[in-house]
């Protein structure tokens, strides 16, 4: 991610954090229980096998876990738009490699419960999320 693009990230977090926080609904849990999609080499395919991906969201921090760990951190930015909720995380460490960083974004219809994850590079996949 170019350094100029986190920063505007960062400074959007002033401004739409303190707003969604407010808001019915702040806090999510999404699972890609059916399927995983994984991308790269300019083509996007169905896992034939998987291992569900465990997602919380919330203002107050990220977590996206798959197989062995976890990327975790607070979030670059949270954006509410109509039904729509995107939690964003900029250079998220892996746990169990902490060298392993990734831009996460994750975008929640809030009515239907329906997600997108997106993990540059490796995975864009839906979810399905309850309110926590």
């Amino acid at each position: 991610m170019h350094e100029l693009t986190r920063n505007i990230l960062i400074a959007a977090t002033a401004i739409a954090v303190p707003a969604l926080a407010l808001a019915d609904g702040a806090s999510w849990n999404c699972r890609n229980v059916d399927l995983e999609i994984g991308c790269g080499g300019g083509k996007c395919t169905v896992a034939e096998a998987h291992t569900p991906m465990d997602v919380h969201l919330g203002v107050g921090g990220i977590s996206v876990c798959a197989y062995t760990g976890c990327w975790e951190g607070a979030p670059a930015a949270v954006v509410r738009s109509g039904g729509f909720v995107t939690f964003i995380g900029a250079a998220l460490p892996f746990s169990t490699n902490p060298d392993s960083v990734a831009d996460i974004a994750v975008t929640v219809d809030t009515a239907s419960g329906v997600a997108t994850i997106l993990v540059a590079g490796l995975y864009a996949t839906p979810a399905i999320c309850t309110n926590e």
